[in-house]
């Protein structure tokens, strides 16, 4: 049985064992033995990577959405050059393909090169986004009912989650659904605190609990198997968040 020690603790046991062997306190045979009971943890650079990778992640979404959060940017931003929100739309349309078809392309050559891949996707991802973002604002018609811009990137997302396939995409069709979810029931009960005698988070922890409950049955699909966990994982988070938010209310 191997003993996990982290670079310090194997460096003094060592020389214990060393110690014990020039003193004739144990033999050749036995210092080998001990020795090869010792395994030095090396540092989890990959694991390090992937938290990096995700933080990055955060602060690029929480940096996109501060930017079309202030409406006086926006406006700067669409004077600056000068052209209309279904132009913006189009051209981050085919920025997204574009991003998504490099992906596929990397993805195929270095398989092995997970989060520089992620990265890819995820910059299709916002570009997606961005380019719901403009059609919604060419096609506003006043009604107020922006949900189904969610509804349209909940699509989005799960088709090319699916058929890429990409977990991160996936993730991103699972955050749109319960976006589209809230902001579809709110539309309906005209924005008021109920909706069929629920409130947000009563109606999110069954949509959570559904969310989750249908993950199982990803097991008799062969496309939709490798987006089980995610799923179901997902399912929880809305459900155990809606729960305390409940509790507190």
């Amino acid at each position: 049985m191997k003993v996990q020690l982290n670079r310090n603790q194997g460096k003094l046991i060592a020389q214990l064992i060393d110690n014990w062997h020039t003193h004739n306190l144990i033999d050749e045979k036995t210092k080998g033995q001990l020795s090869d009971t010792l395994e030095v943890k090396s540092f989890n650079w990959k694991k390090l990577a992937g938290y990096s990778f995700l933080i990055s992640i955060i602060c690029i979404v929480i940096s996109i959405s501060s930017v079309f959060a202030d409406s006086f940017l926006l406006k700067f931003i669409e004077q600056l050059f000068k052209a209309s929100d279904l132009a913006f739309s189009i051209f981050f349309a085919f920025a997204a393909l574009g991003f998504y078809a490099w992906a596929y392309k990397v993805r195929l050559k270095n398989p092995h090169k997970i989060f520089s891949n992620e990265f890819v996707i995820m910059l299709a991802v916002l570009s997606t986004a961005t380019a719901i973002t403009f059609l919604g604002n060419a096609l506003d018609n006043g009604s107020g009912h922006f949900s189904i811009l969610f509804l349209l990137g909940t699509i989005i997302y799960g088709i090319i989650g699916v058929s890429f396939p990409s977990n991160l995409v996936w993730i991103f069709s699972l955050l749109s659904l319960g976006a589209w979810f809230g902001t579809e029931t709110g539309y309906v009960s005209e924005w008021g605190a109920y909706y069929l005698g629920m409130n947000y988070p009563l109606r999110f922890v069954i949509f959570g609990l559904v969310l989750a409950s249908l993950s199982y049955l990803f097991n008799y699909s062969k496309l939709l198997k490798p987006l089980k966990k995610d799923t179901y994982t997902i399912g929880l988070s809305y459900f155990f968040i809606s729960l305390w938010i409940l509790s507190i209310f």
